[in-house]
């Protein structure tokens, strides 16, 4: 029993000094200037890396709004929209909201010339998602454009207007 318990006080010993010899020789293998450098650097990388991915999503939410939109023009008949075209508007307005606070809009703003019809609606908001589109598809990670927030925000004012022509 007495040399067991002096083996484990000999084995952590040994242990005790080895790790002590790593950290010394780690620390003097890197200085800590460098680490910092390293460190931000790598952090500098992933922010520009998270930043690409944000830009691609909305990059992807602006076609999804021009699909979403394209469905609508497809369903619409009769100078009406079905019921099942709310979850639709819904999704358009959600996401023109998240681009335009992505881009620092946050105002609602009246249209300038609101639609009279339902097909007018639909128009000018195909145009608009166009428009939309163009805009993203030229804008970088790094700007902010007053354009894509103005389309955003007719988009949202549209997608009111389409709801008075629910069934």
């Amino acid at each position: 029993m007495a040399r067991q318990i002096l083996f484990i006080i000999g084995c952590l010993a040994v242990a005790a000094v080895a790790a002590q010899a790593q950290s010394a020789s780690s620390q003097q293998a890197i200085p800590p200037d460098e680490q910092s450098e390293t460190m931000r650097d790598t952090l500098k990388r992933m922010q520009i890396k998270r930043e690409e991915e944000d830009h691609k999503k909305l990059l992807s939410k602006g076609f999804q709004i021009k699909e979403d939109v394209e469905s609508l023009s497809k369903d619409a008949a009769n100078n009406r929209l079905p019921r099942s075209a709310e979850k639709r508007l819904k999704e358009i307005e959600k996401s023109a909201r998240h681009i335009r606070s992505q881009f620092g809009g946050s105002q609602d703003a009246e249209l300038e010339s609101p639609p009279k019809t339902l097909d007018d609606a639909l128009k000018q908001l195909s145009e608009t998602t166009a428009q939309l589109n163009d805009r993203l598809a030229k804008t970088s990670r790094q700007v902010i454009s007053i354009q894509v927030v103005e389309s955003c925000t007719d988009i949202i004012q549209l997608v009111k207007t389409l709801r008075a022509f629910m069934n």
